[in-house]
């Protein structure tokens, strides 16, 4: 008669210790992508029904910021305004041009770029606690060879999509999360890299508003060459590296 105390010859071997958690499901994944989405859109339709999206019109926001000036607390407001707007990719530029022209170059400098570089962190930290490494699974082979890509070149990588940017600000805030980049390399490679279109654009503000002839083509000037001159000094250090090697 067998021991009562046996483990059943089908059973398998018995656990020595407690069972590793199974790897997310690609249902769980998809899930979560939705959801991100979803709230993203949510808070899209609230924005337009409150009217923020009117303030791309040029003569609205002109309205509005006469509405603001002289308001109180409102360097605080617009800067958790801003960061509220980027966190959920919400359009920006009408807060980056309002702010040149409620406080002036440097105070609206200042501001700009707190909101924006609060929006971006938000974003990527919204993006990433609800997705982690699971969305990228569903990526397979890709999603890895991704991961070691944001490991290896993550700073110089978000600098330059920073700099010139081809990848919408917004979506790229996402982007980064999902695609693994390092908190630390997102945080500086964004406070670093919105500098010139955030400078170039708050100081031709009023300009812009106003439709001054050519403003846009001169602020578009200049911010082309301020980033063209910062996106080859981050080539300096691997152009440094080279010539040791070579």
């Amino acid at each position: 008669m067998s021991s009562p105390h046996a483990p059943h010859p089908e059973s398998g071997p018995a656990s020595n210790g407690p069972r590793s958690p199974r790897p997310p499901s690609r249902r769980g994944a998809v899930g979560r992508l939705l959801l991100l989405a979803i709230v993203i859109a949510i808070v899209a339709l609230v924005a337009w029904r409150l009217g923020l999206f009117e303030l791309r019109d040029r003569e609205r926001l002109l309205a509005v910021v006469g509405e603001l000036r002289g308001a109180r607390l409102l360097a605080p407001a617009f800067v958790l305004a801003y960061a509220a707007a980027v966190t959920f990719g919400l359009p920006a530029s009408a807060f980056t041009l309002a702010g040149g022209v409620l406080f002036g170059f440097w105070r609206g400098l200042l501001f700009n770029w707190l909101g924006a570089t609060a929006g971006a962190m938000l974003a990527y930290l919204f993006a990433d606690l609800l997705c982690r490494g699971d969305c990228r699974r569903l990526l397979g082979r890709r999603g890895s060879a991704l991961e070691r890509v944001a490991a290896d070149h993550g700073f110089m990588s978000m600098l330059r999509l920073r700099l010139i940017p081809v990848v919408p600000f917004s979506l790229l805030n996402f982007a980064a999360a999902l695609a693994g980049v390092r908190r630390r390399d997102y945080a500086l490679a964004t406070a670093l890299g919105i500098v010139p279109g955030a400078a170039v654009y708050t100081y031709f503000a009023d300009s812009l508003l106003q439709g001054a002839a050519g403003a846009e083509r001169h602020a578009l000037t200049r911010l082309t060459i301020a980033a063209g001159l910062l996106l080859l000094l981050s080539f300096t250090p691997a152009i440094i590296r080279r010539a040791r090697e070579g």
